[in-house]
Parts: structure tokens; C-alpha cells; sequence
């Protein structure tokens, strides 16, 4: 294999290579990146056997071949390397990277030893907004842990839905503790309904990201009942991602219990200044859950700590409160994970049935934007 190409553009993909190798695996196989140069254009290729990722490039190709090397060793070297373009050859189990004032041999596996990736999903198939993805998964991801007692709360819902307002793609999340829901209109025919694991869906929307910023606008998705695989043309650069789903059924979060409707109290505040209020309180109770209790008065919320083994304090901020006066705990990292998340409006509203049940919290300028938290018992 020998081959000249753009180191720019060589660093961009290898990035994205390593996002989806193995990073535990006893399988050295599994932490290197596939590399084959055919023709006109240079394949890469990078697993750790849930994940897939697979780029084809076009480059100046002298000789053809293939190799496997560790990729974060790779990644390291070119952007250790100052020049605007490097030479890749390989010769045996071996790589050599030449620039204009640089010489490297990395030791590789014969690519041979490689896994196979998995053939594209048959089924489904629809076109997607690419910034539609981006916010969808930005406004939930944070609700999911990738570990957790049950798989189905390990992945992002990705669906369609209709309502009184039209059809809808819906993104949700949650580690069972809370819920986050973001819709946006669409204009699919299809329906749809994937469970797409979080470990792989942080690293798609990173090649998402990448695509938006080289002015790609939209995603081609195709999805089987085990399977899904995302489809961006980036300049001339073809990258297919590709995930096994989650198997199960998500949970039922829309009934009345969990996401209420209807409720006895709300609190409209500015969004940085609940955010100051409850990080200054949180000092004192990082280690307690992060525990914060809110009061309310006529115009204005009391946000405090209650007693602490650190001690206790209280601050207040401005707001404006409906319903009859209350007091009510909640997680305090929730809420601020959540304003992180508002876009919208600087306003956040509380929606409260009682001190018991699910609250709602949202971005006040956004209708299709939900976040569930339930409460904690006030000792």
C-alpha cells in the first residue's frame, strides 16, 4: 500500500475513527483502525463490535493494500506532524508515515485479522435534518447513563408521533429518576420507532456535528429490528455509522402518573439566576444527593439547603409563583443539567401537582420541550 493525502483531512477521520474502537478490549485487533487504499480512495474502518464506523476517502493512491494500526498511537503521531500533506506506505505488518521533515514506522496487523463489518440494515429508510438530530440528542442524552440496571434505560427512544398539531420526531431519554422529551415537526411519511444505545449515539452526533460544519444538511438513516446505520456525504467523503439497537420496550412514560398534565402550582423564573441560586446551595450538599429546597412567597422563591453535616444556608431569587404557597425538594443537579440544555428562552418554568408527585420543567419559550424530575422527601 502506498499513498499521499491531505494531513487535515487524514486527522478529521482518524478522529472519528477513535471514537469507536475499543477502549477496555484484551483484543488488540479491536483498538486498531482498518486502512485500505483501493483504486482512488483510501476505506477506513474502526469497531469495538456494538459501533461501526466506516469512511471512504478519495486520496492519490500509488500502490494499493491494507493494514491495521493502533489508532490513538496513529491519531497521535499525525497531529504531531507539521506538514499539509504525509505519505502512508506499508510493507509487511508494518506503516511507514513520511512527511517533508518527518519519518515514522508503526508495527500493525495484517488486515487480514480484521473483524467484518456488518452489512447495511434493510427496512426503514428516510432522510433527517442533520441540526434536527443534533438538538434532538442534545436535549436528552444527559437523562441516559450507559450503565444502568436495565438496558432499556441505557439508550436514547428516537420515534414518530402524531398530535393534534401534526406528525412529530420524538427524542427521549431517561435514568428512570428523570425524563427528557423533545419533539420537532416533520414531514416523514414513514413510522419509525428505535432505541439507539448512548454509547454510540454521542459518538454519531459528533460525526453529525462534523457533517452540519461541512455544510451537510441531512442524514440518511436506514434501520432494521436489530440494526441502524447513519448515512453522511461530507464533501466528497462518504461515512456510514452504524449501531445495534436496543431490544425491549421503552418505557410507558406518557401516562398521567409519570408526566402530569395538570397542576396545582407553577414557578416562572429567569434561568441564570435559579442556576447561580442552586449552585451556591449546592456546596453545601454535593455529598447529600444534592439535595435543595424551594419554598415559595408571593413574588419571589427561597431556595436552602435545610441542615447539613457542612451547615445550611438559603438564598433567594425573584419569580413569579401561581397556586398556594409551597415547599418542595428536589435534586439540584437535575435542574441545572436541564438549564444547560434551555436554547430558547431565559425563562424556566416549574409546573407542580404536590410535593410527592413528577414535576415538569420547561424552557418557557418552547412547547416541545419537556424535562420530568421527581421530588425528594423533605426530612
Amino acid at each position: 500500500m502506498k499513498l499521499t493525502i491531505d494531513l487535515a483531512k487524514l486527522v478529521e477521520v482518524v478522529d472519528i475513527a477513535c471514537r469507536f474502537v475499543s477502549k477496555n478490549s484484551t483484543l488488540p485487533i479491536l483498538q486498531n483502525v482498518y486502512l485500505k487504499a483501493s483504486i482512488d480512495t483510501l476505506l477506513i474502518r474502526a469497531t469495538d463490535m456494538e459501533k461501526y464506523v466506516e469512511m471512504e476517502i478519495p486520496c492519490e493512491i500509488t500502490m494499493e493494500g491494507a493494514i491495521t494500526v493502533n489508532a490513538k498511537m496513529f491519531l497521535d503521531l499525525l497531529r504531531a506532524i507539521e506538514d499539509e500533506k504525509v505519505e502512508l506506505s506499508v510493507q509487511g505488518d508494518q506503516m511507514k508515515i513520511k512527511a517533508e521533515r518527518d519519518n515514522f514506522t508503526i508495527n500493525g496487523i495484517a488486515a487480514s485479522e480484521y473483524v467484518a463489518l456488518p452489512d447495511a440494515p434493510q427496512g426503514n429508510e428516510f432522510s433527517l435534518d442533520t441540526q434536527t438530530f443534533i438538538t434532538g440528542i442534545d436535549k436528552v442524552e444527559y437523562t441516559v447513563t450507559e450503565k444502568n440496571f436495565s438496558p432499556m434505560l441505557t439508550g436514547i427512544l428516537i420515534k414518530t408521533k402524531a398530535d393534534e398539531q401534526g406528525k412529530k420526531i420524538v427524542f427521549v431519554g431517561t435514568d428512570s429518576f428523570r425524563i427528557a422529551e423533545f419533539k420537532v415537526n416533520s414531514s416523514l411519511e414513514e413510522d419509525f420507532s428505535v432505541l439507539v444505545p448512548k454509547v454510540a449515539v454521542n459518538d454519531i452526533n459528533a460525526i453529525a456535528r462534523y457533517a452540519l460544519e461541512h455544510e451537510t444538511p441531512t442524514i440518511a438513516i436506514k434501520s432494521s429490528a436489530n440494526m441502524i446505520a447513519f448515512e453522511f456525504q461530507v464533501d466528497q467523503m462518504k461515512v456510514t455509522a452504524t449501531s445495534l439497537l436496543i431490544q425491549g420496550k421503552f418505557p410507558d412514560y406518557e401516562r398521567e402518573e409519570i408526566m402530569p398534565t395538570v397542576f396545582n402550582h407553577t414557578i416562572l423564573v429567569d434561568k441564570t439566576a435559579c442556576d447561580k441560586a442552586i449552585k451556591k446551595i449546592g456546596i453545601l450538599t454535593k455529598t447529600s444527593n444534592n439535595f435543595i429546597q424551594i419554598e415559595t412567597e408571593s413574588d419571589k422563591i427561597k431556595v436552602s439547603s435545610g441542615k447539613t453535616d457542612k451547615g445550611d444556608g438559603d438564598t433567594e431569587i425573584p419569580a413569579v409563583v401561581t397556586g398556594e404557597p409551597i415547599i418542595f425538594a428536589v435534586n439540584g443537579k437535575y435542574v441545572t443539567d436541564f438549564i444547560r440544555a434551555m436554547t430558547t428562552s431565559d425563562e424556566m418554568q416549574f409546573n407542580i401537582v404536590d410535593q410527592q408527585k413528577p414535576m415538569i420543567l420547561e424552557d418557557k419559550g418552547d412547547e416541545n420541550y419537556k424535562y420530568v424530575v421527581r421530588p425528594l422527601i423533605i426530612n
